[in-house]
């Protein structure tokens, strides 16, 4: 695989370090008084000005670019698209400014991102994203006769391992309000909660009122579950739940959302905006806990990619988050249950009399009111249905 460091905007170098590379011609854009910087997944997609992600201004042939050296271990780290992604931002008095690239004109940028290709196998996939436009659907695209689709479109599905804790896209804030999927999907989640019998919920975006001039209502199922106290909201940030994922900072919320399970009622509804990132890692730290297999916990962590808001979610993300997390790979992992049990009582998370009691609660079959509106499965019974989905 052959990398042209200007269309590229990196290059790998001796001593195995990488070039970060910014060609100043492709870039009329940038302006003398502005500093360039770097940023991306490897550093927590930092806009900040760190200074050790600046770039510095050199020049071969008269031809100006900016230049950053970094180890190839420092930014091999994932992003949502399980390869490292980065961009370059400029940075001025007056602020900072992302540069956006076109994927028309770049032969490795995915969702706006350039990527980091390792080799062919890496540049393979990439090629496979790229020609594939249905990561962002239209209402049309789905049949929402089929079960399958009611529940990719609305992100809602069972957390393995579990049989009273769900996950999913938010009830009523509409993150993506220019689609006209959007209507729908929050209407899909709002019935599942009711089918579903969701008696508590916990939500990882924080506390937020709706906003009338979106549409936005809060469903009278949901008032319900605040009236009686049964709703937990926290706030947590995306770097956090990837790449800090071992600080005590997560642990004190992973502890937060485990008492108000143990204290609170199923079935149990965990959800953020998107139900991708800070939903995607937690439950599947809940899942780990209560026996779900690698396998079962990234299948459905990956399932975000249905459901067409043009986001991709790769399972080596989730992969290095848990990682970080337990000190193990949890693809080689044969007891992935006992890993994630040792590290809520390293981390005083829970007790092991109480880790029992949690794992217990959580297997408490809910009561459905009906049984085949949604299918978690991925078995889809439209004709519509496309194969050629990632």
């Amino acid at each position: 695989m052959e990398i042209d460091c200007r269309e590229f905007g990196y290059r790998f170098l001796e001593n195995n370090t990488v070039e970060f590379y910014c060609d100043k011609s492709l870039y009329p854009e940038i302006l003398k008084s502005e500093d360039m910087y770097v940023t991306g997944s490897f550093n927590g997609w930092l806009t900040t000005g760190d200074s050790s992600w600046k770039m510095e201004l050199l020049s071969v042939n008269k031809n100006p670019y900016y230049s950053l050296i970094k180890s190839i271990d420092s930014v091999k780290i994932p992003g949502n698209s399980g390869f490292p992604e980065f961009k370059f931002f400029r940075l001025s008095e007056t602020g900072f400014n992302l540069i956006e690239e076109d994927e028309t004109k770049r032969p490795n940028i995915f969702l706006k991102n350039k990527i980091i290709l390792f080799d062919d196998e890496d540049y393979e996939k990439m090629r496979y994203y790229q020609n594939h436009n249905e990561f962002e659907k239209k209402l049309a695209d789905f049949d929402l006769n089929c079960p399958a689709c009611r529940a990719e479109i609305s992100n809602f599905r069972l957390v393995p391992g579990t049989k009273c804790l769900f996950r999913g896209y938010h009830p009523y804030k509409k993150s993506r309000s220019y689609m006209d999927t959007e209507n729908e999907r929050i209407n899909l989640v709002q019935k599942a909660m009711e089918l579903y019998g969701i008696k508590s919920d916990i939500t990882l975006s924080g506390y937020e009122k709706p906003y009338d001039f979106l549409g936005e209502e809060m469903p009278d199922y949901m008032k319900k579950i605040e009236d009686k106290n049964n709703r937990l909201c926290v706030d947590i940030d995306y770097n956090l739940v990837y790449f800090h994922s071992d600080a005590a900072e997560y642990s004190n919320v992973l502890r937060t959302i485990s008492l108000f399970m143990l204290n609170h009622p199923g079935p149990f509804y965990i959800h953020c905006r998107l139900g991708s990132d800070r939903t995607g890692v937690t439950s599947a730290v809940f899942a780990s806990l209560c026996g779900a297999s690698w396998q079962e916990i990234s299948e459905v962590f990956e399932k975000t990619t249905h459901c067409g808001i043009n986001e991709v979610r790769d399972k080596r993300i989730l992969q290095y988050s848990l990682k970080r997390m337990i000190g193990f790979d949890p693809t080689s992992s044969k007891d992935l249950a006992s890993l994630m049990q040792r590290y809520f009582i390293k981390e005083e998370i829970l007790k092991p009399k109480e880790i029992e009691k949690l794992v217990h609660k959580l297997n408490i079959p809910c009561r459905k009111k009906e049984t085949d509106y949604f299918d978690f499965t991925g078995n889809h019974i439209c004709a519509k249905k496309k194969a050629n989905i990632l």
